[in-house]
């Protein structure tokens, strides 16, 4: 009878999964198809992928814009298919599929097929609609997200299972992880630590292996870094870190994590995001404080720190540290927001295995009550708050192809010019560049607003008409933030 339930529990934690993780791709596809490209995407569609595969990982100019991996990619299917929207944000969209492998591949190994927990710990793990946006942008910050989870699971079943093979890949991962986005450089060194203390464990008593292994470690990490220093060095040159303030660890990367995560819902309060974040820490040092003293009482039993719990943890407070120390030596402001993303999958991977220390047969009706109330509240918070009509980050170009239907039906044969705001510009030049709006004349990017502008047509901010006022008057109110107007007669 237990066998038959556990069997029936393994079924229904697989189904679920899977339609989580179907629906969750199909919000992101259609997304993918139909929110306007976006104001930073524009940069590696049109600048970057024009220049050769080694000019792109040499970084042709000085900003960090140039997400080495994801422009690769990008540059290699355009020389395929072309510049299409869905193409450009192909490799991210497909990026999710990894990241649902890692969940389903983190779930199965810290908590079993069979676990109450299974479901509600993959519904953490997409409850984010702030990081599901960047799983449909052609931008670094999905598929770096994707990399590092799948990263920390081959580093958590290299510890478990004792296999070297994982380890490796692990790093390979996290090398992958930094190329496409180089904010997660911490979480590669983080991952160095941590496979170089796989060895140590592993071969203790095997000093020949022990040397090989460290011997490679550091020959890997100074080539990438080799390959790397360059863009590294072009950006430091021009301060092109600072672009953010710096408030300190817990205020500028965690509070703004949680608050970017819930998507800036007005259920949630200053004083309750604040409690989530003190909440995030807790958990952190809580389950290091029990490997801590689980490895005490064991007599210093290095068997102790195989466990999840430690691995996932050290990774994420290792990552956490390194980032402080980077601060500190760089001169460099605290990550926020999409650049701190990839903290939320690794924590989450922290408090799952928290909820693995719960022993399975105790208090089953409890768990399970738990396991549904806490998956229908997340549930509820993402379908609260994710919206088909925008992505958070770039929220002032969703009405991009509102005007280019309005000349669509108003002016379908005529030629038309238009002058943007520059916040706008960007997105627009796309379908001017791949050849989707040939009847709009698109004037230069300005970052004025220019009152003796030629153009028939401006695309502003509301708050930009007073300027115009006297040439302009408004002829297509989209909302209260966005009007377009027409030179008057």
């Amino acid at each position: 009878m237990l066998k038959n339930n556990v069997l029936l529990l393994k079924r229904i934690n697989i189904s679920l999964f899977f339609i989580l993780m179907g629906c969750c791709f199909l919000v992101i596809f259609y997304k993918v198809i139909n929110i306007p490209i976006t104001h930073d995407e524009t940069a590696t569609t049109v600048h970057y992928s024009t220049f050769n595969y080694w000019q792109i990982m040499m970084y042709p100019d000085n900003w960090p814009n140039n997400h080495i991996l994801n422009t690769i990619i990008v540059k290699f299917l355009i020389s395929i298919f072309g510049a299409a929207q869905w193409i450009v944000r192909l490799p991210n969209l497909l990026s999710f599929l990894i990241y649902a492998f890692a969940i389903f591949k983190i779930n199965k190994t810290v908590l079993k097929l069979s676990s109450l927990f299974f479901v509600p710990a993959t519904i953490l793990f997409i409850f984010n609609p702030y990081l599901l946006d960047f799983f449909g942008l052609c931008r670094g910050y999905g598929m770096s997200c994707a990399l590092c989870t799948l990263s920390v699971s081959f580093m958590i079943s290299g510890f478990i299972d004792g296999k070297n093979k994982s380890i490796w890949l692990a790093y390979l991962f996290a090398v992958l992880a930094s190329y496409a986005n180089f904010t997660l450089l911490v979480f590669w060194v983080a991952i160095i630590c941590l496979s170089w203390f796989y060895f140590l464990v592993q071969f203790l008593t095997q000093k020949k292996k022990l040397l090989l292994s460290t011997i490679l470690l550091i020959l890997f990490s100074v080539a990438y870094a080799a390959l790397i220093a360059i863009p590294i060095i072009k950006m430091q040159s021009t301060n092109q870190f600072q672009f953010w303030q710096s408030l300190g660890f817990y205020k500028g990367t965690i509070v703004s994590l949680v608050e970017q995560s819930l998507y800036g819902s007005p259920r949630f309060s200053t004083s309750v995001i604040n409690l989530i974040s003190i909440f995030v820490v807790a958990v952190v040092f809580g389950n290091l404080l029990y490997v801590l003293i689980k490895f005490l009482r064991s007599k210093f039993n290095f068997a102790m720190l195989r466990s999840p719990v430690f691995i996932a943890n050290g990774i994420l407070f290792l990552s956490a540290g390194i980032s402080l120390l980077q601060c500190k030596i760089m001169h460099t402001p605290n990550l926020g927001g999409r650049t701190a993303l990839f903290f939320f999958p690794m924590f989450v991977i922290a408090f799952i295995t928290s909820l693995s220390l719960i022993p399975e047969l105790k208090a089953k009706i409890v768990q399970g009550a738990f396991a549904v109330i806490l998956s229908a509240l997340l549930l509820f918070q993402t379908a609260d708050t994710i919206s088909l009509k925008f992505v958070r980050e770039w929220w002032f170009d969703a009405n991009t192809f509102d005007v280019i239907n309005y000349f669509k039906k108003n002016n379908p044969e005529q030629q038309v010019s238009l002058k943007t705001n520059w916040l706008f510009q960007p997105s627009f030049f796309f379908y001017k560049y791949t050849g989707k709006i040939p009847n709009i004349d698109l004037k230069d990017y300005d970052k004025n607003i220019d009152i003796n502008t030629d153009a028939e047509y401006y695309y502003i901010n509301a708050g930009d008409f007073p300027i115009l006022e006297s040439k302009f008057e408004v002829v297509y109110t989209i909302n209260n933030e966005r009007w377009l107007l027409k030179r008057k007669n």
